[in-house]
């Protein structure tokens, strides 16, 4: 089953800038508070590392489909904007976790980033690959 690439590409773009807001004030509330010390600088590499490499995708996509004219009644497959969706949803939903997860862990905040990145690296790379797929699939249709 297909459905419109323009719509499905704004739900990602939404999903994405919705908790890279959320994770951003949460993380700016911290710093204000002096929960990362001197450590502040690691603390926003943690947040840049894993949020920004996906939002750089979803607005370059977005600029070169706005200054190349691409065709607007695309159409993709349902089930690879599903793909790209529910593995963004999780992969942000675990990032959320990580920073609720602080007051419960036995180390430091700072540490507790920095450990985190195990098992984010390879979470945003699956969910980052799946976004690229979804935008490059459309890309293969024929036009309609």
């Amino acid at each position: 089953m297909k459905i419109q690439f323009e719509s499905a590409k704004k739900r990602i773009a939404i999903l994405w800038f919705t908790f890279a807001a959320v994770v951003f004030l949460i993380l700016f509330l911290q710093t204000v508070k002096g929960k990362y010390e001197s450590n502040i600088t690691e603390a926003w590499g943690w947040y840049c590392q894993n949020i920004l490499p996906s939002l750089s995708l979803i607005v370059s996509v977005f600029i070169f489909d706005s200054t190349n004219g691409t065709v607007r009644n695309r159409s993709v497959e349902k089930f690879h904007f599903n793909i790209a969706f529910f593995l963004s949803l999780f992969y942000l939903l675990v990032i959320i976790g990580v920073i609720l997860s602080q007051p419960f862990a036995k180390t430091s905040p700072i540490v507790w980033l920095q450990q985190s990145n195990i098992y984010l690296g390879p979470l945003q790379g699956i969910a980052t690959g799946a976004i690229g797929i979804f935008f490059i699939k459309r890309s293969n249709d024929k036009q309609e």
